[in-house]
């Protein structure tokens, strides 16, 4: 019989939940001179408030299982984030490092997993007088998170000299280049600072950038994944209309961004990136991409006539949450418009619908090709028929795109598989304007269920949602 403290939560994964309580309260029922119906009644009530954190120390095993086996010749080498700062809302953990230890508040934090032998380690810093570690060295932090070894990060020396002996590759992941190639300590520039150092210690150690084996390790959901995955999915609607709301001449990206913002924070736990209302030549890309190095983020007062790139996303437990639509600053779409942005839905509709495990994302582009053509004989402006020839050539529109969508957005290597949760997002331009559409999507092996419902698809549509809202 359990016979923990009724105050005391059970330790699972990222955080702690209240079964403990629950398995007080159903001892507490048990003792009660019920029926039997009532009680199971009682106790089904009791387990569905519980919220289910998204993994247990079960799972986290089996994640990291896994890694080992994606680098088995080698060894994983994952940094927690050691950025911290005053600026952002809360510290966020880097995706692959929380996906595979289930900590959120480890800052500098080094997580080593090996592939021969499949053990993980934990090195963890001394603990900062000024902060709270999340976890400490030694037998406890070991058996909570279900691993081998958790150590002082002094021990990391020691640790590399020995598996660099034995002509173990030292697997890293890449990041933006911070110097030239002629400056670089290291082979490749996009190696991170830390591994740059790394390499000068052992310049006869083979390491490695992770390529596409982490997004691929990530990208099938588990059932607690895809239960964070639709609460980021929902609140991302919401966000969604919000910022569809205040859409209107004269407005600022600005002020869309914050409405969008603002209710991410009510609906969930803030975005998992900062949204972008991008208008007129602003959505037409590759300029979107600029607003990461501008200090107005682009910002600019929204022109009639003008299409905005709303795309959005919240963040759920740091599952996070994307999607999109083009929108008219007017409220409605021109007669050229209008026209595009429908066959632009069409062919985007005839893709979702064939959406299943199995397809590739060159076969979703040729079904997108198809469909297009279908429209070529009936497209009544010139802007149309432009649109189509253009759009049906795959140099023409580089950045269409299907991505992963979990911690993290990701790429997807080969076809899909049930389990992932997708983003299916074509983006293209004609006429000066951007055209983009984007929805959730959960791979089965028969379809796709899609997690963003409810959004407006059509002019028609997209114009009655602005009517009303205006």
């Amino acid at each position: 019989m359990w016979q923990g403290k009724c105050s005391e939560p059970l330790e699972m994964g990222q955080g702690r939940v209240t079964l403990g309580l629950v398995r007080c309260h159903v001892l507490a029922l048990a003792t009660m001179r019920r029926n039997y119906l009532s009680f199971l009644a009682a106790l089904a009530v009791l387990l569905t408030a519980v919220p289910i954190r998204a993994a247990g120390v079960i799972e986290l095993r089996e994640r990291r299982a896994r890694a080992a086996q994606a680098f088995s010749d080698g060894v994983l080498l994952l940094h927690s984030r050691a950025a911290t700062d005053f600026v952002s809302d809360g510290y966020r953990e880097e995706a692959a490092f929380y996906y595979l230890t289930g900590l959120e508040n480890s800052p500098y934090a080094i997580l080593a997993i090996e592939g021969k032998t499949g053990q993980c380690w934990l090195f963890v810093p001394r603990k900062d007088a000024g902060r709270t570690a999340e976890i400490e060295p030694g037998k406890p932090a070991e058996e909570k998170l279900g691993m081998e070894h958790v150590v002082d990060w002094d021990k990391l020396r020691d640790f590399l000299t020995g598996r660099v002996a034995a002509g173990a590759k030292i697997y890293y992941k890449p990041e933006a280049a911070m110097l030239p190639a002629n400056l670089a300590g290291a082979k490749d520039v996009r190696a991170p600072g830390w591994i740059q150092l790394l390499q000068q210690k052992w310049p006869k150690a083979e390491f490695q950038p992770v390529g596409m084996k982490l997004y691929t390790l990530m990208a099938v959901e588990s059932p607690s994944e895809r239960q964070e995955s639709n609460m980021a999915a929902r609140a991302t609607v919401t966000a969604f209309f919000a910022g569809m709301k205040t859409i209107h001449p004269g407005a600022s990206q600005r002020s869309v961004e914050l409405a969008v913002v603002d209710a991410c924070w009510k609906e969930a736990r803030g975005v998992s990136f900062w949204p972008w209302a991008m208008s007129g030549p602003n959505g037409v890309f590759p300029k979107p991409f600029e607003s990461d190095s501008r200090y107005n983020h682009l910002d600019s007062s929204m022109q009639p006539g003008d299409l905005v790139r709303l795309d959005v996303g919240c963040e759920w437990d740091h599952y996070q949450g994307d999607l999109g639509r083009t929108i008219p600053v007017s409220g409605h779409f021109s007669d050229e418009q209008r026209e595009v942005w429908n066959i632009f839905v069409t062919a985007y509709r005839a893709v979702a619908h064939e959406l299943k495990e199995g397809l590739s994302e060159d076969q979703c582009f040729e079904i997108w090709r198809t469909e297009l053509l279908k429209h070529r004989d009936s497209a009544k402006s010139p802007l149309a028929q432009q649109a189509i020839a253009n759009w049906s050539d795959r140099k023409n529109v580089p950045y269409w795109q299907m991505h992963t969508m979990n911690l993290d957005a990701g790429y997807i290597e080969g076809p899909l598989r049930a389990g992932m949760v997708i983003d299916f997002e074509p983006i293209a331009s004609i006429g000066g304007q951007g055209y983009y559409l984007e929805d959730m999507y959960l791979i089965s092996k028969d379809g796709a269920e899609v997690l963003t419902p409810g959004l407006p698809y059509t002019a028609e549509e997209i114009e009655a949602e602005m009517t009303a809202n205006h």
